[in-house]
């Protein structure tokens, strides 16, 4: 393999097309297949949608009101903890919740599920005890919908660089994470689509050791008997305002959970190494909060 072009592999997972592009190994072939095994074991595992999977098998259909988590579910649910307090319960796994209920019920109103799944849902409705993730309503349900393919970038990140790739970039769906810089040391150029136009390329960003996520409500519908949503749910919507948010993170998971707070609530703190761009309902772009104000 030439060293100043990668070893490019593509396929699809988590309902989205995924490509990693590697550099500066002869082994890239078998870590690029490394990287799409693993993502479809995090596909199977924690896929909400499927009865097969462990998170509906041993956490959603759960008979009692605490699970043991093996190692790795249990970085994820700490990780998931963490990124809940910063962003002061705006991002919440327990949203599942809501999907449950629209699945048993499709004639419930907008109103009602979220006044159902009120008790089911939030930062205080699950803990962690060592290894046990104790959950105090028997209805709460997980979807980590929102969090595992981010968990499958970082994990690919990971995987490449302790197996000597010098430079590489992941993006699964326009979630990125990047190692390094090309070898002509080069960022790598990621572009973010126009919310109103997904086919086109809005603005480009420069990106060398960071992640890179975008969330937004152009895709993808909640369909409640009286209204349809998008599909990040809050009881409080997303804001009217922000058609999209893009987060330059240390990784992609931290990314995910911060593009897709902001959405809800822009105005939520973020930590001084995170970058945020945010694209307005009158398609202006912004790295500060003041056109809500306006």
């Amino acid at each position: 393999m030439h060293s100043n072009r990668p070893f490019v592999h593509r396929f699809k997972a988590m309902t989205v097309p995924c490509e990693v592009q590697l550099f500066g190994s002869l082994k890239a072939s078998q870590i690029a297949e490394m990287i799409e095994q693993n993502t479809r074991r995090l596909e199977q595992k924690y896929n909400f949608y499927s009865k097969q999977s462990w998170l509906t098998r041993e956490l959603n259909q759960r008979s009692g009101q605490s699970v043991l988590l093996d190692d790795e579910s249990l970085v994820v649910f700490q990780t998931l903890k963490n990124l809940v307090k910063g962003t002061a319960g705006v991002f919440d796994p327990t949203v599942g919740s809501l999907k449950w209920l629209l699945a048993k019920n499709a004639s419930l109103s907008r109103a009602q599920v979220y006044q159902m799944a009120q008790p089911m849902m939030g930062e205080e409705a699950w803990h962690l005890e060592g290894s046990q993730l104790c959950i105090s309503h028997q209805e709460t349900r997980f979807d980590l919908g929102g969090v595992i393919k981010e968990f499958a970038i970082d994990q690919a990140f990971n995987l490449a660089q302790s197996l000597g790739v010098t430079a590489a970039l992941i993006n699964f769906g326009g979630d990125i994470r990047v190692l390094g810089s090309k070898p002509n040391q080069e960022a790598f150029n990621v572009a973010v689509v126009n919310p109103n136009d997904p086919t086109q390329a809005f603005f480009s960003l420069p990106l060398a050791n960071s992640a890179l996520t975008t969330s937004a409500h152009y895709e993808r519908k909640t369909q409640f008997s009286d209204e349809q949503t998008s599909h990040i749910l809050s009881d409080k919507g997303t804001h009217p305002k922000v058609l999209s948010v893009t987060v330059v993170a240390p990784s992609a998971l931290e990314a995910g959970a911060i593009s897709t707070a902001l959405t809800i609530d822009p105005l939520l703190p973020v930590p001084d190494e995170v970058g945020v761009i945010f694209i307005d309902d009158q398609l202006k772009i912004h790295q500060d909060t003041e056109f809500l104000t306006q």
